[in-house]
């Protein structure tokens, strides 16, 4: 790992449940930059994931199992629910 980072355990969930597309579960482990804007990639991947489903989706950052921060994001006005398709 570089210097100034650290690792989560992170996911996106929808209807409170792990999102999963094409076989591809959205969880894993992710190494973010310290920093004020430091969860601003998580939020940018619910948006997009938000957009694809057409719902909210929430994100959240686990570090050593305790809860590091977390996020829902809306899909932008316009947004098909993929789901209803």
């Amino acid at each position: 790992m570089r210097r100034n980072t650290r690792e989560f355990d992170t996911e996106l969930r929808a209807n409170g449940e792990i999102i999963t597309l094409d076989g591809v579960s959205y969880q894993g482990r992710t190494v973010l930059e310290d920093g004020p804007d430091q969860f601003a990639p998580l939020e940018r991947w619910a948006k997009g994931v938000a957009e694809t489903l057409g719902e909210p989706v929430t994100w959240r950052a686990l570090e050593k199992g305790d809860l590091a921060a977390r996020g829902t994001v809306q899909p932008g006005p316009g947004a098909q629910n993929l789901r209803a398709l």
